[in-house]
């Protein structure tokens, strides 16, 4: 029996015992290295990517907050432009009920006066009178230059026809305010109107502030054609995302969705009417406000490097500068002759 005892211990099975140990002790020697070199990769990336995770929430909270804060500031300009639109209607109306309880005054003052009146001078004179007081109210209320310029050449033709030197003052008056009258410059509404439609018909066209960045992704994913540039692309944008901290840029705090982009498209197509609307009122204080208005839309929502937001924005700068206040005059000077007049045929 000690024959065979010693052949299972002879030296080549003692050698092979020994390396199999070897491999197994190098083994797990190389196992806990790879653990420890995991453990440090982890212990090294962990906090990367918890900052990583911290900000993108900040980001996504402050998007929401950007949201809220544009919701808010339409609710509080459309609340804004329907208390203005309100307003003008109230003042239109008024301006309506007041015209026609005039008009229903001079036609009663009309039908007293022809009846009193005698004499052909003073028939002239009561006429030319309601004439003043028309073209009056075409300047004053209505703001109607060419209507007040016809009603005193209508009073002047009249006069013409009798052949009374006391009648010369106030035709000289009324030559006066007639000259007066067309020698002033009046606002070029038909070149600011159209302007104002022009600009209305390119609002669709204008490209929002916020895009900017989405097509720079766009262009960026279709340079890589092949699986293998894809795959190194988005390999290069983990690490570099992850690694380095890229400053928030305006795109990305800022996304709006397609229902607000129409509303800020809508928004600057109202402003742009009240502006149209107040240059017809000859309104220069509502005109200059609503310019402003379409100002600042423009330059805070939408790309200001584009060529076309660019032109819109020279333009409603242009527009700016233009005034619409209708020059009209304090006062007719055939008015006062007229009382002169009168009082002197009281004191006949």
């Amino acid at each position: 029996m000690s024959e065979p005892l010693q052949a299972e211990h002879t030296p080549e099975k003692t050698t092979e015992k020994k390396a199999g140990n070897l491999v197994a002790w190098l083994s797990m020697v190389l196992n806990l290295l790879l653990a420890g070199v995991v453990s440090a990769a982890l212990y090294w990336l962990w906090p990367q990517w918890s900052g990583l995770q911290q900000r993108q929430q900040q980001l996504s909270e402050q998007q929401q907050q950007s949201q809220s804060t544009v919701q808010q500031q339409q609710q509080a300009f459309s609340q804004k432009l329907e208390q203005q639109l309100a307003s003008l209607q109230t003042q239109l109306s008024q301006a309506s009920v007041q015209l026609q309880q005039q008009q229903e005054q001079l036609r009663a003052l009309q039908q007293d006066q022809q009846k009193q009146l005698s004499s052909s001078t003073a028939w002239l004179v009561w006429q030319s009178q309601q004439l003043v007081q028309l073209a009056g109210q075409k300047i004053w209320l209505e703001q109607d230059i060419p209507a007040a310029v016809r009603l005193l050449t209508g009073a002047e033709q009249q006069l013409s026809t009798v052949q009374d030197p006391a009648f010369v003052p106030l035709r000289q008056a009324l030559v006066a305010d007639i000259r007066a009258l067309q020698q002033q410059p009046l606002p070029q509404l038909s070149s600011i109107q159209l302007e104002l439609t022009q600009l209305r018909q390119q609002i669709l066209s204008l490209p929002l502030r916020q895009s900017e960045y989405a097509l720079q992704q766009a262009t960026e994913q279709v340079q890589a054609q092949d699986w293998q540039g894809r795959f190194w692309q988005q390999w290069d944008l983990f690490w570099a995302t992850l690694v380095q901290v890229r400053p928030t840029a305006p795109e990305d705090v800022a996304v709006l969705s397609a229902e607000q982009q129409l509303s800020l498209r809508n928004t600057l197509t109202q402003q742009l009417l009240l502006a149209e609307l107040a240059a017809l009122k000859y309104q220069n204080e509502p005109y200059q406000s609503a310019l402003q208005q379409a100002m600042d839309t423009l330059q805070r929502y939408f790309r200001a490097a584009d060529p076309l937001v660019q032109q819109s924005a020279e333009r409603l700068t242009h527009l700016s500068g233009l005034s619409v206040l209708l020059p009209v005059p304090a006062r007719l000077h055939s008015a006062e002759v007229l009382k002169e007049l009168e009082l002197t045929e009281q004191r006949l």
